[in-house]
């Protein structure tokens, strides 16, 4: 029994690298560089390094190759859009080699990967969306300008797009604008790094996650979350959030929505609920394991074993019911919330903003009832480290990258 996970730097890499490692299923975690927090991990038995897709897919892919054939997994667990995109046109022969977990299909993959398309699918289906605009040219944002409400969301149509020259490339974080003044210089600078993005109002509201395991488009696993904390009090993702019963009007409109897809594997849906209307609104379909995975396995909801059970087994257990109230706590995203609220409410924000003394308390509270860390475990303390250091290194002048060194499984650092 043996997993090839990618993007091992991920807290979702992470997660699935403990969960499988604790059950004995040999690991191998693999990412642009060995020292990715999950490949530190005392639960992987192994680690590689294979080539950005940011430098272009076809050298991943080649490196991917090469890792598969000398560590021989039995499953290659993709983690991201940057991999899932880069896998792209060697699929069927990645496939010919290893078993791939299960992935929805090219086309269902599209359609999540493109929140433009997402949100036409939940439109069609009668299922709340944030009201969207997309150019098709820059120069008509002088007439759009004066129909818009504010503040308006101008975010990437994808998180990753494969460009033609056949590179991965991110589409970076949103950007908010609070007028007319402010629109063009908020848009360009999300257009020059993801041409045409979408112009959303904001939805003001708590945010909630529906998370999903499905068997060629019938339903396996349920599990619902709440954000308590977001890394960026004015959106992204969370660093504190707790297991709640799963809102049937959100589980009803996530479900029509992967169900259309007829999904195949894991996703999570997300949502707000509007605090105008009470009605949730859909933000997105993350098409793969999503970063707040370690609180579903901590609420019991294990989606790496279960899905490592679908891939291996053609079929898995079904899994409903977990407990309610548990909290996942994500130390370093936390520390950056810290850093984010201690900097002040940014010029023009409207909608509420923590203050800095509650959020300086809360940072400083290290335990609380069934409190569990993504990152932080004591018995499995140097993923930790790990990813600290990689995020110290990552903001040091010049980008100081670790040196690259033989890999302990014999694949090449290519």
């Amino acid at each position: 029994m043996s997993v090839l996970v990618t993007d091992a730097s991920g807290n979702h890499a992470l997660a699935v690298v403990r969960s499988l490692g604790r059950r004995r299923i040999r690991v191998v975690a693999a990412d642009t560089t060995r020292f990715a927090q999950g490949a530190c991990s005392r639960f992987c038995a192994g680690r590689a390094v294979y080539p950005s897709p940011e430098n272009g897919v076809r050298g991943f892919q080649e490196g991917l190759i090469r890792i598969i054939e000398t560590c021989r997994p039995e499953i290659l667990m993709p983690m991201t859009e940057r991999t899932i995109l880069a896998l792209g046109p060697a699929r069927r022969e990645i496939e010919s080699r290893v078993g791939l977990a299960p992935l929805p299909s090219p086309d269902a993959l599209r359609v999540a990967f493109d929140k433009q398309a997402t949100i036409g699918l939940a439109a069609s289906l009668g299922i709340a969306v944030p009201r969207t605009v997309v150019l098709q040219d820059p120069s008509d944002l002088a007439v759009l300008g004066a129909r818009l409400s504010y503040p308006a969301v101008i975010k990437p149509r994808r998180s990753e797009r494969l460009t033609a020259d056949g590179r991965v490339t991110p589409g970076g974080p949103p950007e908010y604008c609070f007028g007319r003044e402010g629109l063009q210089a908020a848009y360009l600078s999300v257009h020059r790094r993801a041409p045409l993005p979408l112009i959303q109002e904001f939805i003001p509201g708590e945010g909630y996650g529906i998370s999903a395991l499905y068997d060629r488009g019938r339903l396996k696993a349920l599990f619902a979350h709440r954000r308590l904390r977001m890394i960026r009090p004015t959106g992204s993702g969370s660093s504190l959030r707790e297991s709640v019963s799963a809102p049937p009007d959100m589980v009803e409109a996530a479900r029509a929505l992967l169900e259309a897809l007829h999904w195949h594997g894991v996703a999570m849906v997300e949502f707000k609920r509007d605090a105008r209307d009470g009605r949730p609104r859909l933000m997105e379909i993350n098409g793969r394991f999503w970063n707040s995975l370690p609180l579903a396995v901590a609420s019991g909801v294990d989606f790496p074993f279960l899905l490592y059970t679908l891939a291996r087994e053609g079929r898995c257990p079904e899994r409903f019911g977990y407990r309610l109230g548990v909290r996942a706590r994500w130390l370093g995203g936390d520390a950056r919330h810290l850093m984010e609220v201690l900097r002040g409410r940014p010029a023009g924000w409207t909608d509420s903003y923590p203050s800095r003394l509650r959020t300086v308390l809360d940072f400083l509270k290290p335990a609380g009832k069934d409190l569990h860390y993504d990152d932080l475990w004591l018995s499995d303390p140097v993923p930790f480290f790990a990813g600290l250091a990689g995020a110290v290194l990552r903001r040091l002048p010049g980008r100081v990258a670790p040196r690259r060194v033989p890999d302990l499984q014999g694949a090449p650092d290519a």
